[in-house]
C-alpha cells in the first residue's frame, strides 16, 4: 500500500486528528511531497508494521506521543525524522521506542521529543542529521544505537544512562563509542 500527498491542500500524506495505530504484517510506503508523511494531532503507535516514510518536512509526527515496537521504519527527511512536540501539557510530547529497526536520515534532528524519550530496546541507526537524538529527559535502558550528527549526537537537558549492557557508536559529529 502506497500514500501521497501531492498537491497544496494535502499537507500530510497520512493524518488524523485523534490517537493512530499502524500495525500488521504489510508493508507501508509513504511519500510526503508537501509536508509530513505520517502526522497525528494526537499519539501514534506503530508495532509490528513496516513502514517506509519520505517526506519534505517530517516524517512520522505525533504530537503528544509516538510509541514504537517491533516495527522496521526506514524514515528520510527535510525534517525531522520521528517528532513528538506537544509543549502545552507537559504529560505529552514524549516518544518511547521499546524494540524494532529505526534507520532515520534527517534534514533536521533525527528523533526529537519535546518533554521525554526513553529507548529500552532495538535498534536506532540515524545515518545523517543535525541533533540525533534531541529530548529534554532522555532514558537509554536498552537497544543499540549509532548517530552521525552535524551538531550533537545526544541532546538533553537530562540524561539517564541505566544501560548495562550497551552499544552506542558516533554519538557526536566526531566519533564515539560508549560500551
Amino acid at each position: 500500500m502506497g500514500a501521497t500527498a501531492s498537491s497544496p491542500e494535502h499537507s500530510r500524506a497520512i493524518a488524523s486528528a485523534s490517537d493512530l495505530t499502524i500495525a500488521g504484517d504489510g508493508a507501508l510506503n509513504v511519500t510526503g511531497n508537501t509536508n509530513d508523511g505520517i502526522n497525528t494531532s494526537d499519539g501514534l503507535v506503530i508495532t509490528s508494521a513496516s513502514l517506509t516514510v519520505s517526506a519534505v518536512d517530517d516524517a512520522i509526527r505525533g504530537k503528544d506521543y509516538i510509541v514504537v515496537d517491533g516495527a522496521t521504519i526506514t524514515a528520510t527527511s527535510g525534517g525531522d525524522g520521528l517528532k513528538s512536540d506537544n509543549i502545552e501539557d507537559a504529560e505529552r510530547g514524549w516518544v518511547l521506542i521499546g524494540g524494532g529497526d529505526i534507520t532515520i536520515a534527517a534534514g533536521s534532528d533525527g528523533i526529537e521529543a519535546e518533554q521525554a524519550m526513553e529507548i529500552s530496546g532495538g535498534t536506532v541507526a540515524i545515518t545523517q542529521s543535525d541533533e540525533g537524538i534531541e529530548s529534554h529527559q532522555l532514558t537509554i535502558s536498552g537497544g543499540t544505537i549509532d548517530i552521525v550528527a552535524s551538531d550533537d549526537g545526544l541532546n538533553a537537558t537530562e540524561f539517564i544512562d541505566n544501560t548495562s549492557p550497551k552499544t552506542m557508536t558516533g554519538l557526536s559529529s566526531r566519533s564515539a563509542v560508549a560500551q
